[in-house]
C-alpha cells in the first residue's frame, strides 16, 4: 500500500533551489599523512607523504538561498562515496552583515546508521569564531551516512541579515577547513574529501532571485530523495519533485531479484514536491520480507532508483 502523505508547494520569501551537480569521481582521495602516530601508539611511518586515503567525498553549495525576514539559509550538499562518520568544516563568506544564528541537518546527517544498519543520531554543533564558523558534526555510537555515491544536501546554515542593510545579491564561500573522516580504511577514519570551495576555488552564492509571498515555488527539474527513515520498520516516506510539463509518473518498489513488488503511483501528475509512504507490503496488501528493496522515480524524461533497507 501507499499513501499520499501531502503535495508540498513551498511559499513565501524563496530563492530557487536549484544546484550545480558536485563532480566526484568514486576513486580513492590523497591528503598529505599529518598523523604523527598509528592508532597502536607506534610511530606512523607515512607521516608527511601523500597517501591514499578512501574513496572520495565532495561538497558544495546550492546556487540559492531561503530568505524568511533577516534569515538567510545556505544548503551545503555532499557525495558520499563512502560512508562518513563525521564532518569538520571552518566555513568564512564575505558579506560582513550576515550574522550566524543556526546550523541544521541535511538529509545526509538525519539518515544515519551503524555499520550494522541500525538507525542512528549525528551531533551537529556550530561555533562562530573570530572569522569563520566552525561546523563539527560527530557521533559517540559510529553513525556513519549511507555512503552510496549520491548527492544530496548536508546542513543549512542560516545567518541574520543586519537591521538595514540590504540583501547582496549573492555571497561569497569558502572552506578553510574541510574534513570527511571516512570508513573504508577501518580502523583508521581519515580525511577523504577531495572536492570543496575552498580560498582558491571559492563559491558565489547568488541570493536575488526571490519569490513573492503569493508565488508557489516549483521544481525546475526531477529529483527524487533518500527515504526516510532508513533502515524502516514499519514504514517510510519517500519523497520526490516533478517539474512543468504533463509527464506520466510512475514510482515502483523493487526487491532485490529485480521484481515489481508494488507500484506507489502511476499517473500524470502536477509540478510540485511530493511524499509517500510505503508500508513494506506488496500489491495485494501482504507484509514482504527483511531485506534491500528498491525504489524507481520514472517518467518518459527521467529514471532514478535508491536503496532502502527494511528491518522486521
Amino acid at each position: 500500500m501507499k499513501r499520499l502523505l501531502g503535495i508540498i508547494l513551498t511559499s513565501g520569501l524563496l530563492v530557487s533551489g536549484l544546484w550545480a551537480e558536485i563532480d566526484c569521481p568514486p576513486d580513492s582521495a590523497y591528503h598529505i599523512d599529518t598523523r604523527t602516530m598509528l592508532p597502536d601508539g607506534s610511530p606512523n611511518p607515512t607521516y608527511g607523504q601523500l597517501i591514499a586515503t578512501g574513496l572520495c567525498g565532495c561538497l558544495g553549495y546550492t546556487l540559492g538561498a531561503v530568505v524568511d525576514g533577516n534569515d538567510v539559509t545556505f544548503t551545503i550538499r555532499m557525495v558520499d562515496n563512502e560512508p562518513i562518520r563525521g564532518v569538520e568544516l571552518d566555513i568564512y563568506h564575505d558579506n560582513a552583515d550576515l550574522a550566524y544564528s543556526g546550523v541544521s541537518k541535511g538529509d545526509k546527517l538525519e539518515n544515519v546508521t551503524d555499520e550494522d544498519g541500525n538507525p542512528r543520531t549525528m551531533t551537529l554543533l556550530g561555533n562562530y569564531l573570530e572569522d569563520h564558523l566552525k561546523v563539527l558534526a560527530y557521533s559517540t555510537s559510529r553513525a556513519r551516512t549511507a555512503g552510496d555515491g549520491t548527492e544530496d544536501d548536508l546542513l543549512q546554515v542560516t545567518y541574520t541579515l543586519a537591521d538595514g542593510a540590504t540583501l547582496p545579491d549573492e555571497v561569497t564561500f569558502y572552506f578553510g577547513v574541510a574534513k570527511l573522516p571516512g570508513t573504508s580504511m577501518d580502523p583508521d577514519i581519515l580525511n577523504v574529501v577531495c572536492g570543496f570551495p575552498g580560498v582558491d576555488n571559492p563559491v558565489v552564492v547568488p541570493t536575488g532571485t526571490v519569490a513573492t509571498d503569493d508565488e508557489n515555488f516549483v521544481p525546475e527539474k526531477f529529483a527524487l530523495k533518500q527515504n526516510y527513515p532508513n533502515p524502516f520498520n514499519p514504514s517510510t516516506q519517500i519523497s520526490f519533485d516533478v517539474p512543468e510539463g504533463s509527464e506520466q509518473v510512475i514510482v515502483n518498489i523493487y526487491n532485490i531479484l529485480g521484481q515489481n513488488v508494488n507500484t506507489l503511483v502511476n499517473e500524470v501528475m502536477s509540478p510540485g514536491s511530493y511524499t509517500l509512504e510505503w508500508d513494506a507490503t506488496d500489491i495485494l496488501g501482504n507484509p514482504v520480507a527483511s531485506g534491500i528493496y528498491f525504489y524507481e522515480l520514472h517518467s518518459e524524461t527521467f529514471i532514478a532508483r535508491k536503496k532502502m533497507l527494511l528491518i522486521r
